[in-house]
């Protein structure tokens, strides 16, 4: 069984009241198929997943747990299926932890290694189908090694001979991929004059490589305040990878990202703004307890925030609204504004484009007036 054991009080304290309601649910059904399993009722476990798998369809992890149980119960055909799924929804691409009763934690793995070695997968493993199975999983787990083994660059070519580079770092919607945000960013790099990063997301969204990457997980990981910083950490490579060519400008470190890119973004701004000096983000997921307690030193270190929301793309989630009035009492200088007009990708392009010219306007601006201290 995959594990996924944490304390709820925990949770909920960091997390938006409608993502709250969610992740009360969810971890309440975790904790119940858990114990199913451990008492080895694998028809209430198989109904406690039934409950899981309607409030997050396609998720792989639920699915490895379907073919755990089935195993367990001796119905190898079930498992077959439900790996198979698990497998086609993304697993192998990414690590988890096997469960142990009474332990709640577990060494994260690869995908492929839990396979081997889970041992409520012991009757899958004597199948004939498992080893292609376990082909698939390992082939996903090589494409996203490869995926992510560096950043896609840009580098402007006025900028070539330049004694130092501006660098804009470009977050993705779920589902994009480095290298079409790369090729779609490029002309804004050209305009700014700065060199373009787009990291690599680490998690492929399906086995049809098609459906792009994502650069969160599990929503319930990322609001920890223990773990956020791993989410982080192949923004900031993407950072370092520029920096290496050359001394990067400073008041010119700029991230900006979309959606589930935006969220990312705008948490890695806020947790590193000795690093960046503006950041602009468009419909992005805010966790109170992970950025608020961070917007004093933010404030103090010059970040400038330029937020955009998109008021019918809130208006048909659960809250009904969108964070605008939560960023906005943070006061950090830029602007926070709610538009009605995104009908299309162009639209949020063009609205996210805005929001980096603006903060470009207020670097030049600032320029003319402050000396600039270099980013550490």
């Amino acid at each position: 069984m995959r594990l996924f054991c944490l304390r709820l009080a925990a949770i909920l304290a960091l997390t938006l009241c409608a993502f709250a309601q969610q992740v009360d649910e969810t971890l309440t059904l975790n904790q119940k198929i858990l114990a199913a399993v451990f008492a080895e009722k694998w028809d209430e476990a198989i109904g406690l997943l039934g409950q899981l798998d309607k409030l997050q369809p396609e998720n792989n992890g639920t699915a490895y747990n379907y073919a755990c149980v089935y195993s367990r119960k001796g119905d190898v055909d079930k498992s077959v299926e439900w790996i198979d799924k698990a497998i086609q929804w993304g697993w192998g691409g990414g690590k988890g932890g096997i469960a142990v009763k009474d332990s709640p934690t577990a060494v994260q793995v690869w995908h492929s290694e839990m396979l081997e070695k889970d041992a409520d997968l012991e009757n899958l493993r004597k199948d004939a189908r498992f080893a292609k199975l376990l082909e698939r999983a390992k082939a996903l787990q090589k494409r996203v090694e490869e995926y992510t083994a560096g950043p896609a660059l840009y580098v402007p070519e006025k900028l070539k001979d330049a004694p130092e580079q501006a660098v804009l770092v470009v977050l993705h919607e779920q589902g994009g991929s480095k290298d079409a945000t790369l090729a779609a960013w490029k002309g804004l790099a050209d305009e700014l004059g700065c060199a373009l990063a787009v990291p690599a997301a680490p998690y492929l969204l399906r086995e049809d490589a098609s459906r792009g990457w994502s650069w969160i997980d599990d929503m319930r990981v990322f609001v920890l305040a223990a773990r956020t910083a791993d989410y982080q950490k192949t923004v900031l490579a993407a950072v370092d990878a520029l920096r290496k060519q050359k001394k990067l400008a400073a008041g010119r470190i700029w991230i900006a990202g979309e959606g589930q890119g935006a969220t990312l973004a705008l948490v890695t701004a806020l947790h590193n703004s000795g690093v960046f000096t503006g950041v602009a983000v468009l419909d992005a997921d805010v966790v109170p307890a992970l950025t608020g307690y961070k917007v004093p030193t933010a404030k103090t270190n010059g970040l400038r925030l330029e937020a955009r929301f998109d008021t019918n793309r809130w208006k048909a989630r659960a809250s009904g609204e969108s964070p605008k009035k939560l960023v906005e009492g943070w006061a950090i200088p830029g602007s926070t504004l709610e538009l009605a007009e995104l009908k299309d990708a162009a639209g949020r392009h063009a609205a996210l484009v805005d929001a980096l010219r603006a903060l470009a306007k207020a670097a030049d601006a600032a320029a003319n007036t402050t000396p600039a201290v270099a980013p550490k």
